[in-house]
């Protein structure tokens, strides 16, 4: 009877009667179910407050019929609650039980390094995972995030000739998660080896990769190269905002998982003034929220893989597709809104195309789709994961607004000059703020400032020059 109710709990689900089929799911499941069906009631008993209920499913899951995706949802309920060790012992677990599978080393080394500060640890783990990342079966993102992990810590402990021989190989796979600092390092790098050559033509690349970025054109200027001016203009990104409003990035330490996206804001933003916006990144405020997905923890199904074929492909070097194009997003999404709801999304977005209409798709998606970050866009230790948005934006930007004394919103932006306020306090109007932040000032990189404070200044200021 009970295995009745669960399939029809399934039904529901997959209908996107999510939150029938959750309460079904909590009520019914057992360690021995499914891991969907057991991850499913774990989020469940989470969102209702009973961690403890949580935590004990998920461990007799781990027992009975192990996997990454309740692997890795236990090991979030013991980082939020600092139980670093414990969640450290899963990561070790999922190694052992996946010991052809790059990602549960790439998760053991993330606990060492970000959590636990073992760094030679963390730095072995990371090796362990691009041996296993080189030899191909598991796709080349795994790769990506091995070669960004080891030449991190190569940095911070000066080995830099190891670090310019990661970097070269790392350079080769055209990377969304290469950066401008990625260039800059090696650039510097082959100069000290007395590579001229070889260092104006990756400094070249990457101030073809990252037009907007000053620190490669200063570079440019600075080793002799030529001069800055000379080099193709910086291109125009969204709309310049007034001269009457003033965006100011807040540099941030880096936000976990299982933090408070109120009190986080809260530490740095302090002084408002009248008027004043406090912005929070979409991103972010989703990942303190605990709303991600690691690669290798969640398959994409049959459903997914084909949706994701109909997304444009594109992909630009040391750029990236569009989120929905990587069946790992799609697969989320399935499971965030139901199977028929997507359907029915893909639909109108097809059709939308067909009629020169764009963005059909997410309408019907709604904010679910819209906001999935995709793997790679964020910093480590998260940029192998698929970021959802925040799960009530309005009712998060209410409360920040209440705790600041000032507005406050949630916003989406990206580097192709579109901005998105996904929720806001009572007094914002979120089209002019999407105007104002169509620059992502945030930046899409490794800036870390996903706070920006947008702030409208007296007349006699405004028309000084900046």
């Amino acid at each position: 009877m009970r295995l009745i109710a669960i399939y029809i709990a399934w039904l529901l689900d997959v209908l996107g009667l999510k939150r029938l089929s959750r309460a079904w799911f909590a009520k019914l499941a057992v360690p021995e179910h499914p891991p969907y069906v057991v991850y499913v009631a774990a989020k469940a008993f989470i969102s209702r407050g009973e961690i403890e209920k949580a935590k004990s499913l998920l461990a007799g899951s781990m027992m009975r019929r192990p996997s990454v995706r309740c692997g890795r949802l236990l090991m979030h309920l013991f980082i939020r609650s600092r139980e670093y060790d414990r969640a450290l012992e899963v990561a070790a677990t999922l190694c052992e039980k996946s010991p052809q599978s790059p990602w549960p080393y790439l998760l053991l080394g993330d606990v060492q390094n970000f959590f636990l500060g073992c760094k030679e640890d963390a730095y072995q783990s990371y090796l362990r995972a691009l041996e296993i990342a080189r030899s191909g079966s598991s796709g080349v993102n795994p790769l990506k995030v091995a070669y960004k992990r080891i030449c991190l810590l190569l940095k911070e402990q000066g080995n830099e000739d190891q670090l310019v021989e990661y970097l070269s190989e790392f350079l080769k796979l055209q990377a969304s998660n290469f950066h401008d600092n990625e260039f800059v390092l090696l650039t510097r790098g082959l100069m000290r080896q007395g590579r001229t050559d070889e260092a104006k033509e990756v400094l070249s690349l990457g101030i073809k990769a990252y037009p907007r970025s000053s620190p490669l054109r200063e570079l440019w200027e600075t080793l002799g190269f030529g001069r800055k001016e000379e080099l193709p203009p910086v291109p125009v990104r969204g709309k310049a905002p007034p001269s009457s409003v003033r965006l100011v990035p807040v540099r941030t330490r880096l936000f976990l998982e299982g933090e408070d996206p109120v009190q986080a804001v809260q530490d740095y933003v302090r002084d408002v003034a009248p008027g004043d916006i406090a912005t929070l990144s979409s991103c972010v405020a989703g990942l303190m929220e605990g709303r991600i997905f690691m690669e290798g923890a969640v398959e994409p199904g049959f459903l997914a893989r084909t949706l994701s074929r109909f997304v444009d492909q594109k992909n630009v070097p040391f750029g990236g597709a569009a989120p929905m194009s990587n069946p790992l997003s799609m697969q989320v999404l399935l499971e965030e809104i139901g199977s028929l709801r997507t359907l029915v999304a893909a639909f109108a977005g097809g059709l939308g195309k067909i009629l020169g209409k764009k963005g059909w798709f997410y309408v019907i998606g709604g904010k679910d789709a819209g906001q999935i970050d995709d793997v790679l866009g964020s910093l480590p230790p998260y940029d192998y994961y698929v970021i959802m948005g925040p799960e009530d934006p309005c009712g998060l930007a209410r409360r920040i607004a209440s705790a600041l004394g000032c507005e406050a919103a949630i916003v989406d932006a990206n580097d192709l000059g579109v901005a998105w306020a996904v929720g806001y306090s009572d007094g914002v109007d979120p089209r002019w703020l999407e105007q104002v932040m169509s620059t992502n000032p945030a930046g899409n990189q490794e800036q870390q400032t996903p706070i920006v404070l947008v702030r409208k200044v007296p007349e006699i200021e405004a028309s000084e020059p900046r």
